[in-house]
């Protein structure tokens, strides 16, 4: 897993939007991200995490790539 700005960059491309757009639907500053691209920062409190993991429907341990994100499978159960 990459550094936390990468990880948050590979989400935005998935979802087809630019990581400005997604600071200003979750009401982050653009500044943070770009701080993390710049390496002028390395993290981000953990209200800021919680809300990048919860816009993209991720773990906050994926988004610091402390954890692997897991495929979701739906199971259907036939009636006879």
């Amino acid at each position: 897993m990459g550094t936390l700005y990468e990880n948050i960059i590979a989400l935005c491309n998935e979802r087809g939007i630019k990581g400005g757009k997604m600071c200003t639907e979750i009401g982050m500053s653009k500044g943070i991200l770009t701080d993390l691209k710049m390496g002028r920062q390395s993290g981000i409190s953990a209200a800021n995490a919680q809300k990048i993991a919860s816009y993209f429907g991720v773990s906050v341990g994926y988004l610091l790539g402390e954890e692997q994100k897991k495929e979701i499978y739906s199971c259907k159960i036939s009636e006879k």
